[in-house]
């Protein structure tokens, strides 16, 4: 195990070095359109997916993001995001308000053959902390942090193909889509399994500095 975990960080070390040797930085920001969701299994195993609703929520962030000549990627990033969902069940409708502080570190690839529309594709591990979180059950709401029902941190992976215009040697703008798919279970009780899971659409712009 601790041979794998090396091997895992050498090769980590390795992408990471490749994507900033020689490559142009540039700072990012952009915001995000979500349409998020939860996976929950309750205690008996069973899934309940199709039981809650998605709701469309926002995010914002700014990131460092490296592309080498060799077009390797490596992109940091910090926002908020919010995410959420409803569901309707014995004549009650619940809806759930998460609001979250996430940071996030990036690996990918960018086509660096055109010199004005470069697609790309990153993945990114994230991690986020719960900062604000409301449950509406009907009319009645509950501050979820406040009563402690909801677990605090959430983590995950997010997958982001995209496209990078480029309006001039040292600024662009981007669209990308984004899956995000939590890992974590953010529910209090153990024996069930709640997790965030969303499909995005962002845009932004960027500056890169001079070599």
């Amino acid at each position: 195990m601790k041979n794998n975990r090396k091997l895992a960080a050498m090769i980590l070390g390795c992408m990471i070095y490749a994507a900033t040797v020689n490559a142009q930085p540039g700072m990012s920001v952009d915001a995000t359109q979500m349409y998020t969701t939860f996976k929950f299994m309750d205690s008996q195993g069973t899934a309940l997916n199709s039981e809650y609703k998605g709701l469309f929520c926002g995010g914002y962030g700014a990131s460092f993001r490296f592309v080498s000549a060799g077009g390797f990627m490596l992109q940091v990033r910090a926002g908020m995001r919010k995410v959420g969902a409803t569901m309707v069940y014995d004549n009650m409708s619940y809806r759930w308000d998460l609001q979250y502080a996430d940071g996030r570190l990036g690996l990918g690839y960018m086509y660096t053959g055109s010199e004005d529309i470069k697609p790309y594709l990153y993945v990114s591990g994230y991690f986020g902390y719960l900062v604000r979180g409301y449950q509406t059950i009907n009319n009645e709401d509950f501050d979820l942090c406040d009563k402690k029902a909801i677990n605090n941190i959430d983590y995950g992976v997010i997958a982001n193909p995209g496209v990078q215009f480029e309006l001039s040697k040292l600024s662009s703008v981007y669209i990308e889509f984004s899956y995000l798919m939590g890992l974590a279970n953010i529910d209090k009780d153990a024996s069930q399994k709640a997790s965030n899971i969303g499909y995005g659409l962002t845009v932004g712009y960027q500056y890169k500095f001079g070599k």
